[in-house]
């Protein structure tokens, strides 16, 4: 009886070590096998006191084009993305407000072409003003029963927004227009810190898919976006072939350096969490593998990835991918080849 107690309690003791060893075990194959996540050592994307941002690529005037009174379209002569030249035929419209009698609208046609002919004999002469003689002949255009639209200077066609016979308002777009002559830009949001930064004559570099191409600054606006609380900055390129109204380009202006100017930092877009207007948080491992969050201060997004202005060092390690299933103070594997 008590050789079988002193067997039973062997093997308790046995069964006991067993657990403890196994549970042992456990805990060190679930602290080795932490999320697997992608890593990257972060690197200065720009010098400090370079002002980074993102912006639409446009002619500097894009006027919509609409005819002065109601009526019919009668015929659309141009498509988007033609190229006009000044005065070219664009549209033509037949009006619906000319007059209900046929008699009265002719009769006031005429009366409007003989005012018109007294008023630039007059203007000739220097007795009438050149906003009177404008004024004449914009009764004698309001008078006729037909208008016609022309290209206001040498341009391309942006967008169509009117088809013939569509009843349009006076003044509802007909054309986008492109002065091609006017030059094209680069309109970029800034933050307010970094506009109070930018002067105009700053020398800008522009990137549109890969390419480079140098610029300069030529506007900054004068008041913050409500929305936002961004202002817009004007670049202009100076070698613009082969960009169109609407791509995406990056730019970054040489501004002068601001009392507490960070050096630029690009992440890729999956390391950013929490994202809030321009806060974030990323994940920086320390030496020995354990995530600890990090809040940063953003400025846009680029192709390349977010551009964080604050709260990163170049060399930190930051968690690339998979960060959001990392947890504050867990050690992870880093893939390999990373």
């Amino acid at each position: 009886m008590q050789k079988a107690t002193i067997f039973q309690l062997v093997v308790v003791a046995a069964t006991m070590l067993l657990a403890a060893c196994s549970g042992d075990e456990a805990e060190t194959t679930a602290a080795s096998e932490g999320p697997l996540v992608e890593v990257v050592e972060v690197a200065p994307a720009s010098a400090a006191g370079t002002v980074r941002a993102s912006g639409m690529i446009g002619y500097r005037r894009e006027p919509v084009l609409a005819f002065t009174a109601a009526g019919v379209v009668g015929a659309i002569e141009v498509d988007s993305g033609d190229v006009v030249r000044r005065g070219q035929r664009l549209a033509t419209l037949r009006r619906t407000g000319a007059g209900a009698n046929v008699d009265e609208a002719a009769l006031a046609r005429a009366n409007a072409e003989r005012d018109l002919a007294r008023t630039q004999e007059l203007f000739e002469r220097g007795f009438v003003s050149e906003a009177r003689l404008e004024s004449a002949r914009l009764a004698v255009e309001r008078a006729r029963d037909s208008s016609v639209l022309t290209a206001p200077a040498d341009g391309v066609i942006l967008r169509r927004a009117a088809e013939p016979a569509q009843t349009v308002a006076a003044g509802a777009p007909v054309f986008v227009f492109g002065e091609t002559g006017s030059g094209i830009v680069v309109r970029a949001p800034v933050a307010s810190n970094d506009a109070a930064r930018i002067r105009i004559g700053d020398a800008a570099q522009i990137r549109v898919n890969g390419a480079q191409r140098p610029g300069r600054v030529t506007r900054v606006g004068a008041k913050g976006d409500d929305a936002t609380g961004a202002f817009e900055v004007e670049i202009e390129v100076t070698t613009p072939e082969g960009l169109r109204s609407g791509m995406v380009a990056e730019v970054d202006v040489a501004a002068a350096p601001g009392e507490n100017a960070q050096t630029s930092i690009v992440v890729p877009t999956l390391a950013l969490l929490d994202a809030r207007a321009d806060q974030g948080v990323v994940y920086v491992l320390d030496e020995n593998a354990i995530a600890r969050r990090r809040a940063v201060r953003t400025a846009g997004v680029t192709q390349a990835g977010v551009i964080v202005v604050e709260g990163l060092n170049p060399g930190d390690r930051v968690v690339a991918a998979g960060a959001a299933y990392v947890r504050e103070g867990e050690s992870v594997r880093i893939a390999p080849g990373v």
